[in-house]
């Protein structure tokens, strides 16, 4: 049953406050987590000199990832701002155990903190959705959506290229230090937050039933189900673009390193999309919002098909507006129609059908280019996701899907 929305509360000092802690612990976050998933990779590279060693370090991070619903479910059932703090302390205390890395017979450590890394992901994702929407009304919520959104753009160009430096100048162990630093002002921050308690939750009587309430939920509110499965559907599909970018990168003269180029053209425009988001949501609404973001997921494999250079860098820019403007509307729309009892399991989900196929999708995409041209791959790309993007304008059509103050 879709949830009814009620009155607007109004925006208090108190509320505030609350944003400005939760962005700040998000900044920490963002700082160690991307520094340190990228530096554990190259730190068992350089100790075995294995590049698949060095690949598993990824599996080991979304290995937890498969069990989001369980995860969900615990972020609904136990007090979330408890679980985040113990996830952080307990985070800082575990990834000092990489100072005893010095060689090769000790990789194994990296490979544990890695899948605490991933369990933590998995269960704190859900338990900090959940928590986020509890605690800021809408209208302020909107609004540090967008912020937020634009911390992770920004976090995904700066930290890793942080890390690696740091990696390269003083080794793991220093990255390791910063990231339980990290973990520790994260910690701080939730512990600072002012909350509501809320009403105790009632004991599971059905595990079943509870594990798969976020599913019902979801089927049950046609207006989350057809923003899932049709913008998801496109995030999903970006995964089957990642292959042929390097052939791409070939048949337009450029060397291998050209990619960074693209990638730092592609951030940039993620950046802008995240700080002209809440504005444009409330103007717009969730599906016109994801609607934006697909057309220009469909504009940036066409241009990309061309191979031609101007066009390549146009289709980066361009690019960086299409997941941004998508997830967030799934974001918001999850956030805003969704119970409190359920966000946490309804995010997990939402996470699951978002990120969980990106793998698979992934290799489909490896697979593909051996047997077809990048400008195949891209067109058919550009194919399917006008295809979603057409279901999901002839679906709207049967509600104005725009936020309004009540």
């Amino acid at each position: 049953m879709a949830v009814q929305e009620q009155a607007e509360p109004v925006v208090t000092a108190t509320d505030r406050r609350n944003a400005r802690l939760y962005l700040t612990g998000l900044a920490a976050s963002l700082l160690g987590d991307s520094a340190m998933s990228l530096v554990a990779g190259i730190w068992v590279k350089s100790l075995t000199g294995s590049s698949a060693a060095a690949g598993l370090v990824s599996a080991c991070m979304y290995l937890p990832s498969l069990f989001g619903p369980a995860a969900g479910l615990l972020a609904d059932r136990v007090p979330r701002r408890r679980l985040l703090l113990v996830l952080n302390v307990g985070s800082a205390v575990f990834v000092l155990t990489l100072l005893a890395v010095r060689s090769a017979a000790e990789v194994w450590l990296i490979f544990c903190v890695m899948i605490w890394y991933g369990a933590s992901l998995a269960v704190g994702d859900p338990a900090e959705n959940a928590l986020f929407a509890e605690m800021l009304p809408a209208s302020l919520r909107q609004r540090v959506n967008g912020w937020r959104l634009g911390l992770q753009e920004t976090g995904r160009l700066v930290a890793p290229l942080f890390g690696a430096a740091l990696f390269a100048l003083v080794g793991g162990g220093s990255v390791a230090a910063l990231d339980s630093v990290t973990f520790v002002v994260a910690a701080l921050a939730v512990a600072g937050l002012r909350l509501r308690e809320p009403a105790p939750r009632p004991p599971a009587t059905n595990w079943r039933a509870d594990l798969l309430a976020g599913l019902v939920h979801v089927r049950r509110t046609p207006e989350l189900a057809r923003l899932l499965v049709t913008g998801g559907f496109v995030i999903v599909l970006s995964g089957l673009l990642v292959a042929p970018q390097y052939s791409l990168i070939q048949a337009i003269g450029e060397p291998p390193a050209f990619l960074g180029v693209l990638s730092a053209c592609l951030g940039a425009g993620s950046i802008v999309a995240s700080l002209v988001s809440s504005r444009l949501l409330r103007r717009l609404g969730e599906d016109r919002l994801a609607m934006l973001g697909m057309i220009n997921f469909i504009v940036n494999a066409g241009l990309r098909a061309t191979g031609n250079l101007p066009c390549v860098v146009i289709a980066a820019l361009v690019g960086g507006f299409a997941l941004p403007w998508t997830f967030l509307a799934i974001l918001s729309l999850a956030q805003r129609r969704t119970p409190l009892g359920l966000q946490g399991r309804v995010s997990a989900l939402v996470s699951l059908v978002l990120f969980g196929p990106q793998a698979p999708v992934q290799a489909l995409g490896s697979l593909a280019i051996r047997y077809l041209s990048y400008r195949q791959v891209y067109l058919a790309g550009a194919a399917l996701a006008a295809a979603a993007t057409g279901a999901l304008i002839a679906f709207s059509r049967r509600g104005d899907p725009r936020i309004t103050d009540e």
